[in-house]
């Protein structure tokens, strides 16, 4: 086992020329296990460097908010699940709505949830789209947030890709936003 460790920590330093690259970074989750603080090295030299990689930034905030392999970090997480959200990744987009919305990462403030959600929803990320309709609905004042609410419940219904077996979901959802919004005065 040690052998198979220092393998894997050369290989990992000899990679790190190759930070950035979505096709290495899918490899993290596997090597995490046997060596955390090589992946935590490597993912954040790929987050930090100048042209970025929103992939490892929103791995590694991944990593630090879940407690599975590296040590739970609320701060770390915020910073570079926003470093990914600022590189224009929509997961971590969702991730930070999450946060808002939970108050897990942030103190609860749903209105940024519903910013996060939106921006993601726009790049076409299906949770996202779905996450926007649901807060919508929920808040909805007027008919400009209910016709909003269906908008997106209506693009994540259809968004199989991301969302599977939630369209069933954002389906019915979409039906009781088009009621609520018939039977609004």
């Amino acid at each position: 086992m040690k052998i198979v460790r220092v393998c894997l920590s050369l290989y990992l330093l000899i990679t790190n020329g190759f930070a950035g690259n979505p096709f290495i970074e899918h490899y993290v989750w596997y090597w995490a296990d046997i060596d955390p603080s090589v992946v935590e090295d490597y993912l954040k030299r790929g987050a930090e460097q100048p042209s970025g990689s929103a992939y490892a930034a929103y791995l590694l905030g991944t990593l630090y908010l879940n407690d599975n392999i590296l040590r739970k970090d609320l701060w770390k997480a915020r910073y570079y699940l926003t470093l990914a959200a600022n590189l224009g990744s929509p997961e971590a987009m969702n991730s930070l709505g999450d946060g808002f919305y939970s108050g897990d990462i942030f103190e609860k403030n749903t209105n940024c949830a519903l910013f996060y959600y939106i921006k993601a929803a726009r790049l076409g990320f299906g949770p996202a789209q779905f996450n926007a309709g649901i807060v919508l609905l929920k808040m909805a004042k007027s008919k400009t947030d209910l016709r909003r609410a269906v908008f997106y419940l209506d693009k994540a219904s259809k968004n199989r890709d991301d969302l599977g077996d939630i369209t069933k979901h954002a389906m019915r959802f979409l039906r009781n936003a088009k009621k609520k919004l018939n039977s609004f005065r």
